[in-house]
Formats: C-alpha cells, structure tokens, sequence
C-alpha cells in the first residue's frame, strides 16, 4: 500500500483552519492509503485545541492512529520577536520517519521547516513531495519580512525541479505560480469541507423576526479588515438604532476591545462569542442569515464555505479566496472596496432583501448551501488528491 506522510508545521493545537485541513486530508487518504500525520510543538498565538479536544476531533472524522509525533523546537523570546530552533535529534528522528514512505504532503510555511525538507528530498531520491500553498503570497506592506521569506521559498524550492509538486487552493494561486515552476506539476485541488459530518443540507431554515449577521474569525484589521467593519456598524446603528438587525461576533484578537466598546453602546444589536467549539459554531451558522467577511488578503475561506453550507448569503471584500469561491454568484454581495460606506450600502441592501422580499432571500440561502455541498465536500478533495498522488506515484 502507498505510503503518504502528512506534515502540519504548527502544532495540531493550535487549532485553525491549517491545522483542520491537515487532519481532514489525513482522515480522507486514510482510506486508500497507509497514512502518517506528523505537526510539530509551535504555536504563534494561542491554542484553541485541548488534547482532549484534538483527540475528539479525530474520533468524529473516523481517524484512526497509533501515535501522532512531532518535532520539537526551542523558542527563544528576544523583546517582541520570537524565534524558533529545531532540535538537532528531532532533524533526524523527523528524516527516520518520513525516509519509508512514498509520498509527503507539506503546506508551504516556515522557511527553516521548507529548507529541513529542501534538505531531506536530497538524501532520497525516490519520495516525492506535494507543497501546499494555503497563505497569502502577500501583504499590503511591499517590503515586509512575510514577503521576503515567502519569495525566498519559492524560489528555492524552483532549483528543485524533479520531485517537487505544487498543490493550490485557489485557481489565482496555480496561474501565480506558474511563473516559478513547470506548469504541469502545478495542480489545483480543491479545499474540501467535512460538509457532511458537521452540515445538515436538508435544514430547514426559519426566517428570525430580525436580520441577524454573523463574523467568524479574528478580531484584527491588518488582516481580516474588522476595524473598517466596527466603524460601518458604528456609523449604521448611530443614525438606524431602529433597524431590526443584529451583528454577532465569533472570534477573539486585538480588537475585541472595540467590539466591547460598542457592545456597550449598542447592546441590542451587537454581541460577542469569542471562541467556541465547532459544532456549537455551525447551530450559530444555521441560527443567523447573513454572513460578513471583510477581509483584506486571503487565499481561500474556510468560513465561507461553512456560511454557504449554513444556508447564509454572504457580504464580502474581493480578496482571491473570495472571488475563486463566489464570482458570478447572486448569493453574493460582493464590495467594491473595503469603506465603512459600502458595507453600509451592502448591509442596506440585504436588509432591505430580508424585508421586503423574503421568499428571494430564502432561494438564495439555499442555492448557497446546494453549491456548497456540490463544489466543496471533502469527498470531492480527497478524490482529486487521489488522482494527483496515482500521476505522480
């Protein structure tokens, strides 16, 4: 049986969409496949995954293992950066493990984790790896270190021509990296979403006596653009407290502060969640009708596609995840750019949808769910890899 070795850069903790992505693809090749999943002791901020919690999470997905490993790095805490070392032995143990199998799967991330692998595929010749790219190739700051180290592994990873693969989630990403590597061995696969485990197609939704919007995700601006969202619901509830609407919050960062502030201010139209566990999330995904992304760079939307299986229409930024994902569908209000007065204007436009043409809102919310479910299901992505995995093998 083929052997794929699966490894997640950050610890499985950690507990965001990379880490669910990795144990998901695990969970779906384990089936065909004879398939280790390795992560690491690193954390960029904090875990929302107890082990408790992890261990559940591969018990609903069927997964089964003896033991999940991981390599381990000592960090050093110098003012406000932080930097991280591989143990020696752990380099090793690490080769010892992955040297036996035929295939290894590594999301693009850490340049030290892509120059360990850069040096392991040197030693052996016969495995081949498959690079997932799921982060933004950029940030808004041009000369950013993000930039610099990301570039970097891309263009190091170009010297190695014969045994490398590039996997995209995004049609925008395989064009990008086009200009780097053969074409041929740069392949979309679909992200899939364990739709059927957490989703229910067949709910029926009830129409709320307000219209009730949900955000999932963190609560910063230099990313997921949550300040200029605040001041849009700022600027509407001062002058429309009569609006029957209502915005939750499911998320923590640095500006949950704010989100207080106006919770404060606004009591009846604004709340906050915080963390909470998924299956709770998807009961508040099916309890709301509008789902808000603002975000200001992505390569893809996991909450999207979540929001589209909850039977939610979605307000959005154009960023690359979101337009792969909706262009050319009327479930979605897309902005022109990221202002307080066109959130407003596609906030109004909803509401206005909700309150006068319910029956159009609910064709749309399940039009949302149906292209959920048949564009983006696990058994689709699991399928395609597979497909990817036999050409290469």
């Amino acid at each position: 049986m083929t052997k794929i070795f699966i490894f997640n850069p950050l610890s499985l903790e950690f507990g965001r969409g990379g880490e669910f992505y990795s144990i998901d693809l695990a969970a779906g090749l384990q089936k065909y496949y004879n398939v280790t999943l390795y992560h690491t002791n690193l954390l960029y901020n904090k875990k929302l995954l107890s082990k408790q919690r992890l261990l559940n999470e591969f018990k609903v997905r069927n997964f089964k293992f003896k033991k999940i490993k991981r390599m381990k790095f000592s960090t050093l805490n110098l003012f406000k950066w932080q930097f991280n070392f591989p143990y020696p032995l752990d380099i090793i143990r690490l080769y010892r493990e992955l040297k036996n199998n035929d295939v290894v799967y590594l999301p693009v991330s850490d340049i030290k984790i892509n120059l360990i692998f850069m040096l392991y595929s040197l030693f052996n010749h016969r495995i081949k790896f498959i690079l997932g790219y799921h982060k933004p190739f950029v940030s808004e700051k041009l000369f950013s270190l993000y930039n610099l180290k990301f570039r970097i592994s891309i263009l190091l990873f170009s010297l190695f021509k014969k045994n490398f693969y590039h996997q995209t989630i995004s049609l925008h990403a395989k064009k990008f990296l086009e200009n780097f590597y053969n074409p041929k061995k740069v392949i979309f696969v679909v992200e899939g979403l364990n739709l059927e485990t957490f989703f229910n197609d067949k709910f029926e939704k009830k129409r709320n006596p307000i219209l009730k919007v949900i955000y999932v995700g963190a609560l910063n601006d230099e990313h997921k653009g949550v300040g200029v969202l605040l001041k849009a619901i700022e600027q509407l509830l001062e002058h429309h407290q009569d609006l029957k609407i209502n915005f939750e919050f499911y998320g923590f960062g640095p500006l949950e502060m704010e989100v207080k502030r106006l919770i404060k201010k606004f009591p009846q139209h604004i709340r906050l969640f915080g963390y909470i566990d998924f299956k709770t999330l998807v009961k508040s995904y099916q309890s709301n009708d509008v789902f808000i992304s603002s975000s200001r760079r992505e390569p893809f939307g996991r909450v999207i596609i979540e929001a589209l299986a909850s039977k939610l229409v979605v307000i959005c930024s154009k960023t690359f995840g979101s337009i792969d994902i909706l262009k050319g569908k009327d479930f979605a209000f897309f902005l022109k750019e990221l202002t307080p007065q066109e959130i407003k204007e596609k906030i109004f436009k909803v509401y206005n949808l909700w309150l006068e043409h319910p029956e159009e809102l609910k064709r749309l919310q399940n039009a949302a769910s149906m292209y959920a479910f048949e564009t983006y299901s696990m058994s689709r992505e699991i399928e395609m890899f597979r497909k990817l995995i036999k050409k290469i093998s």
